[in-house]
């Protein structure tokens, strides 16, 4: 049975018996460096709330099973925060070094050949993430933001924002199959089969992602909408 980490649990403790806790905590702002500190007292150090950081690091190391039982108890500005840095982490890291390093491992010149459809299933697949990341940060952002404040943006649905809410496109599923099915001749064995785990990484952070939206985020924002709307009636 997967046990449940708590803030008297030590930091390094966290990383040892998960180390894909690490691309989460680093969203949450905290950089290595723990020493024998606990959760509770690292995330004191850096002005993270202890109790919405373990409810999403439980959520990833329960396999997303262990859901929020009371999301009114979740800080909805550390989850901003969290989202924020997660779109930074896709964006401006994981995308520009996954089309690099297939840019190394695989060249082309025919814009029909297969490195070219190669590349431009990659290129479009990046292109949807980046307008589904945007358009959360250009509408749903400063809706969150607003509720903080304690106003209301009628304008906004949130219901319609969570059913539309889905898994980005399977472009980057179709990438894998091309590169796993036609291995290009003028592919560096070595590179591209370090690029296709980079994506099967991606893909997989990707999901955690819009799980943490989905099942965190949203009850959390629901809440508040519902605390605002008492207040104000």
């Amino acid at each position: 049975m997967i046990g449940i980490y708590c803030a008297d649990d030590r930091m390094i403790d966290l990383i040892e018996g998960n180390y894909r806790l690490l691309q989460v905590m680093s969203r949450f702002g905290l950089s290595l460096g723990f020493g024998d500190l606990t959760v509770g007292e690292v995330c004191e150090r850096h002005g993270v709330d202890p109790v919405t950081f373990l409810a999403v690091i439980n959520f990833v190391h329960s396999g997303y099973t262990r859901l929020v039982d009371e999301p009114e108890k979740l800080s909805v500005a550390t989850l901003m925060d969290y989202l924020r840095h997660s779109h930074g982490y896709f964006l401006d890291f994981v995308f520009p070094r996954i089309h690099r390093d297939l840019h190394e491992a695989v060249r082309h010149d025919d814009d029909k050949s297969i490195p070219a459809i190669i590349h431009k299933q990659l290129d479009e697949y990046i292109l949807s993430a980046t307008r589904h990341m945007r358009h959360e940060e250009a509408t749903l952002f400063p809706y969150v933001e607003g509720l903080m404040r304690g106003e209301s943006d009628k304008g906004f649905e949130l219901s319609a924002f969570s059913r539309n809410h889905v898994p980005l496109d399977d472009s980057l599923r179709e990438l894998k199959r091309i590169l796993i099915q036609y291995n290009p001749d003028c592919a560096n064995v070595n590179e591209l089969n370090a690029v296709l785990y980079q994506i099967y990484c991606c893909e997989d952070e990707l999901d955690s992602h819009c799980r943490i939206e989905d099942y965190i985020f949203v009850p959390a924002v629901y809440h508040l909408e519902e605390r605002l709307r008492h207040e104000n009636s």
